[in-house]
């Protein structure tokens, strides 16, 4: 049942993509190029920007997975498994963000507000669509939250801040993060159904308790 909630949950997000992309993609871009310099939280993300830039980078999250991996092959079975998962996960979500972005050719909002898709291309700034960003760090939560649920707030709001700050500096509209969110849990809930089922079963079970990080 939970899948089933959890499936719907992201078919409506999935529903909602045509709304941003006729009409609150580009309200919304123009909105905070209007107000970015009188927006607190520009000033926010200017002193987060370096270490979002950081820890949010698909290949920075590969690679620790893939230390972490190798360092529970020594060290902990725990940590192995979520190394593994979660390189899995990465790179799955990566590769198949890569190749939609590039056949579709959306330009990003730095270079116009409007809906603008010109098909398949690997022209610079025209790989706005979907977010890779937010489909790593969202898989990255999921996976973690299976792991770790009494966490999973934690996780959740950073691959927020992620996502946020890729809209605010322009490199994304809101529906190429929503579309990269989508992709992300959806690669993650198929690994833990197909590739770690036991890691799913634990979620739910653990997912009764009260208790947060």
């Amino acid at each position: 049942m939970r899948y089933l909630r959890e499936g719907r949950k992201l078919f409506y997000v999935a529903l909602a993509l045509p709304v941003f992309f006729l009409y609150l993609d580009k309200t919304i871009v123009l909105w905070i190029k209007r107000f970015y310099n009188e927006l607190e939280i520009h000033r926010l993300f200017g002193y987060l920007d370096p270490f979002i830039n950081f820890a949010g980078n698909g290949a920075t999250l590969i690679v620790a997975a893939s230390v972490l991996y190798a360092a529970g092959s020594f060290f902990s079975q725990k940590m192995c498994r979520v190394g593994k998962s979660l390189l899995i996960g990465l790179l799955s979500s990566g590769i198949m963000v890569q190749v939609m972005k590039h056949l579709i050719g959306r330009a990003r909002p730095r270079l116009t507000a409007d809906p603008l898709f010109i098909g398949p291309s690997f022209r610079s700034g025209y790989d706005s669509f979907p977010s890779g960003h937010a489909a790593v760090i969202f898989c990255l939560a999921y996976i973690l939250s299976l792991h770790f649920p009494r966490c999973r707030i934690v996780f959740y709001m950073f691959a927020s801040i992620v996502a946020l700050n890729r809209v605010e500096d322009f490199a994304h509209f809101p529906s190429d993060i929503l579309a990269g969110a989508v992709i992300g849990l959806i690669v993650a809930k198929i690994l833990s159904v197909k590739v770690f089922p036991s890691q799913g079963v634990r979620y739910a079970e653990n997912t009764t308790e009260s208790q947060h990080c």
